[in-house]
């Protein structure tokens, strides 16, 4: 009995009790490494390429670099969307639910991650012709994204278990496991990159490899230390509601994140015909974009967690006081952030592209600078839709998409034939405002709702 309740102290995190803030924080800090290691190797990457490859190795991998992240978010919506249902019932208590939600998952998973791989490689190459991907380019661009699309199982199946420990608060083994696997991809880009001289299908193999030895750490972790995530023959019966509850889940945050990719397509379009330099332009920009995003992300996924582990323990009074102070301090991060762009930026494009060509230079940083200033808006949308997310708010992040998508698609039919890349620099800042004010209306009313339900019970 000690050595059982000793693992469960050291897999899992009630965020139920303590002050919102500090068990918040302490909880996203071991995502915040994560993603810091996930993003240091993503310009790794992108670094090692371009000082390899050159600039058209550079453009290829933006040029294709949307289709496969909107099959990925397909995959990683589907992940987020199940572990919030695993985190609410492990905020209840309820161990007979959380088992069966974590037997339907699997089932779940394992179908849906079949079915989206397929989808990607039958349609990456229509898809690359509809994006106008340049002639010079396309071959290579094409033997990249094919191999990372048909192994997404490995990433999937990392989301998938690495959701549901996040779920029952362990954040610190997914950034272990992590370490382990940038170091393995870091060093398999140098040998297959720079040694071998596989070209760009290197770099792509040595991507899914790495992925490969991360969730089989994963899997061999949960089944040794997690007995909290351990199911037996009983639990993996089919039950039809839970799988409409998992699923359901799942698919709001599918469609959310493919919404916002599918503009981001179509948004891509209108790029590439901008010509090579302003696609490795634009995808030296993004790179440093998502860096800084990351900080962010990591504060809104935390509070996914911790608003689905409320919401099944009812505590309305610790999710909104969480959400208002993770917003001050989110403010203090964007602050940082642009001071830190406007005086560096110009090295970070330059170290991350390996490229010293002017017109790039200055296509990455007028970006930057147009971006970066409404990071506060930014702040507010993706931690109160995870926050909402995490309560089980299915249709209201879809609705903010939707309405991103819309953006996205008069910015690359009207504002890019207009205002040049100005008006693709525009479209993100544009979509932001109009996503925070519709998002705050519902959360007002969406906690109002929940706060009045749960008097009513109490007092019945």
């Amino acid at each position: 009995m000690e050595n059982k309740t000793k693992t469960k102290k050291t897999t899992t995190m009630n965020l139920t009790t303590g002050e919102p803030l500090r068990v918040i924080l302490l909880f996203a800090l071991p995502l915040f490494l994560s993603n810091i290691f996930q993003q240091l190797y993503n310009l790794t990457d992108i670094s090692i390429i371009g000082h390899a490859l050159g600039d058209d190795a550079l453009s290829a991998i933006g040029s294709v670099s949307i289709i496969c992240g909107f099959f990925n978010s397909f995959l990683f919506g589907m992940g987020s969307g199940l572990s919030v249902v695993i985190s609410k019932y492990f905020g209840a208590g309820d161990e007979k639910k959380l088992k069966r939600a974590i037997a339907n998952t699997l089932f779940i998973a394992a179908i849906w991650g079949a079915v989206i791989t397929l989808t990607g490689i039958i349609s990456l190459k229509p898809l690359m012709k509809m994006l106008h991907t340049p002639e010079s380019i396309f071959d290579m661009a094409y033997s990249y994204a094919s191999i990372i699309l048909s192994m997404l199982i490995f990433s999937f199946s990392y989301n998938v278990l690495s959701g549901m420990l996040r779920a029952i608060g362990n954040s610190k083994a997914p950034l272990y496991f992590l370490i382990i696997s940038v170091t393995i991809n870091i060093s398999l880009d140098l040998l297959f990159v720079n040694i071998l001289k596989m070209g760009l299908s290197g770099a792509a193999k040595a991507t899914i490899i790495s992925q490969a030895i991360c969730v089989t750490i994963c899997f061999l972790y949960i089944l040794k230390y997690v007995p909290e995530l351990h199911i037996t023959r009983k639990d993996m019966k089919i039950s039809h509601s839970m799988i409409l509850e998992l699923f359901s889940s799942g698919v709001a945050f599918s469609l959310m994140y493919c919404v916002v990719n599918f503009g981001t397509l179509i948004l891509q379009g209108a790029i590439n015909s901008f010509g090579e330099v302003t696609i490795a332009a634009h995808t030296t920009a993004r790179k440093i974009s998502e860096l800084c995003m990351m900080v962010l992300s990591t504060l809104a996924n935390s509070m996914a967690t911790f608003s689905g582990q409320n919401h099944g323990a009812g505590r309305y009074d610790r999710i909104k006081k969480g959400l208002k102070q993770i917003l001050l301090f989110s403010f203090g991060i964007a602050t940082l952030l642009i001071i830190m762009i406007y005086s560096l930026g110009n090295l970070m494009v330059r170290g991350i592209s390996g490229s010293s060509t002017p017109e790039l230079i200055n296509t990455a940083m007028f970006y930057l600078r147009v971006d970066l200033p409404f990071y506060y808006v930014l702040a507010v949308i993706l931690i109160t839709r995870t926050t909402l997310q995490g309560m089980g708010a299915k249709f209201v992040p879809i609705a903010a998409s939707i309405m991103e998508l819309g953006i996205k698609a008069f910015t690359a039919g009207y504002l890019a034939k207009k205002m040049g890349y100005t008006g693709i620099a525009l479209c993100e800042p544009i979509s932001w405002l109009v996503c925070a004010i519709y998002i705050l209306i519902v959360f007002a009313y969406t906690i109002k709702k929940y706060t009045q339900t749960r008097q009513t019970s109490t007092l019945n």
